[in-house]
């Protein structure tokens, strides 16, 4: 009553029906804030609720599935305003990021390392931002490129005027004038230059030696690993090898025939690409038709007929499809780890991940598993942790950008545990039931009832209304509660 007076008198609100509405306002405000006053938890979800998730971080949630924080105990810092807007701030990775309206604007700093890009085609690098006058770039992708390279040297581009562009696309240094009229590009030692690029190019450094006038001849030495040429590309090309252990020569007449004879393979090839027949100490192989059959033995081997069935296998790693693209499974294996996926696109995808097992040689622990069945859920697990969410409206695999800036909005039923904490919500907190193995339970539909349990059955409460009715005991203490504040 005295901060109702209080607020009404400086607001001099007098005694309009105005001012009877702000009153009650003012008290209903007053009430919740002494709800939460001195609360360690406090849950009117989906309105507003704050507590520890089930992997100890603090956090509160507000509007459903809009607002959101989490503190976790090493200090990593989440909040979101879903979807418009996210925060990650991780001070043992040293890595922050920032995401508006993902893909539209994204902020990232790893270390001294910053960037951030806008639509994917603006953006800007910063590789060392204590560094005034070190490595960074900034482009407008493909019109306008500026920075400075390893070097420490500034560069400047204009597409199609002129500049210099260093450490892009593979290549050290780049530079044009009119381009595609002269271009210059240099990687390791080797240097190009092109005029009325890609049709005019010479390259010499670094073991290569390479002139081309596209498409009427080109040739291009290595060392003396490799010869190749072409005339009238595609129709006639040649080459000829000098690697220790595969040497000889072949050419292709194209659509009519092709063959190349090495000391270790021959292959012969009849309208190419479609029919290909090799045989070789390592690899044999016959494509016929390319790509509707195709069948190899030896390091790789692979029997397809696309896009019907197929399957390929080679050391670490297995794979086979039914009705490419929709079906597809695939499974990597060392001595150190496995892992497979399988996809049936865009209605199911699982991934697993197995260790060499510490407790039992020999043996394998599963260390990951995921599977999505889209639209209807979406788990991950791991050995003590695992996490269920209904729905998953995002037609491909779970994207770490796309579960933490939108999945929110469309899961309406989670269940999340960790070691022996396991909660269950639904519609954002509506509903919530959550229980750890000492026997600590709550149950709450809000703002019907709640229902808690002391760990070890110590003590317990349950409330009507969020309090209009409710009873807590503690111990042999036992106490009653009537509209809000009374107790007895």
């Amino acid at each position: 009553r005295l901060v109702m007076q209080s607020v009404a008198k400086h607001l001099d609100l007098g005694n309009t029906p105005f001012s009877r509405y702000v009153r009650f306002g003012i008290f209903l405000v007053v009430i919740f804030a002494g709800m939460l006053a001195g609360a360690a938890d406090v849950d009117f979800a989906p309105l507003f609720s704050r507590d520890t998730d089930v992997v100890g971080r603090s956090r509160w949630r507000a509007l459903g599935p809009f607002l959101e924080w989490n503190q976790a105990s090493s200090g990593q810092v989440f909040w979101a305003a879903h979807p418009l807007y996210s925060s990650m701030d991780d001070p043992d990775r040293k890595r922050r990021d920032a995401h508006l309206l993902w893909p539209v604007w994204v902020k990232k700093q790893i270390d001294n390392q910053s960037m951030w890009q806008f639509m994917v085609l603006l953006y800007r690098n910063d590789y060392d931002v204590t560094d005034p006058d070190g490595r960074y770039r900034f482009a407008l992708f493909p019109f306008y490129f500026q920075g400075r390279g390893f070097d420490g040297k500034p560069y400047l581009a204009v597409v199609p005027i002129g500049g210099v562009i260093r450490d892009f696309l593979g290549w050290d240094e780049t530079w044009f004038v009119l381009f595609p009229l002269t271009l210059y590009t240099r990687t390791n030692q080797a240097e190009t230059r092109s005029w009325l690029w890609p049709i005019v190019s010479y390259t010499w450094g670094g073991g290569y030696d390479r002139f081309c006038v596209f498409p009427v001849y080109g040739i291009t030495r290595f060392r003396m690993d490799y010869e190749k040429r072409f005339i009238l590309w595609p129709f006639w090309s040649s080459a000829k090898y000098g690697y220790p252990k595969s040497s000889g020569s072949g050419y292709i007449l194209f659509p009519l025939v092709g063959h190349i004879k090495l000391t270790d393979q021959e292959t012969w090839m009849v309208v190419p690409p479609l029919t290909r027949f090799s045989k070789g100490t390592q690899k044999s192989e016959v494509n016929c038709p390319w790509p509707l059959f195709q069948w190899s033995s030896g390091e790789v081997r692979r029997l397809y007929f696309w896009p019907l069935w197929g399957h390929k296998s080679m050391e670490g790693n297995d794979s086979s499809f039914v009705l490419w693209p929709l079906y597809r499974q695939a499974r990597r294996y060392g001595p150190l780890e496995e892992r497979a996926r399988i996809m049936l696109m865009p209605i199911l995808y699982y991934t697993s991940e197995h260790k060499p097992s510490r407790k039992a040689p020999g043996q394998w622990d599963r260390v990951s598993r995921s599977l999505k069945v889209w639209p209807l859920f979406s788990s991950q697990s791991a050995p003590d942790r695992f996490h269920l969410h209904v729905l998953s409206l995002c037609p491909f695999m779970d994207y770490d950008y796309v579960e933490r800036d939108y999945a929110a909005l469309w899961t309406l039923y989670s269940h999340v545990s960790c070691g022996s904490v396991k909660e269950d919500e639904l519609l954002w907190g509506l509903f919530r039931w959550r229980r750890a193995e000492a026997g600590q339970t709550h149950l709450s539909v809000f703002p019907l009832f709640a229902v808690d349990r002391a760990a070890g059955g110590a003590g317990g409460s349950w409330s009507l209304l969020k309090g209009l009715v409710g009873y807590e005991r503690a111990g042999e203490k036992k106490t009653f509660r009537v509209l809000y504040f009374l107790k007895f």
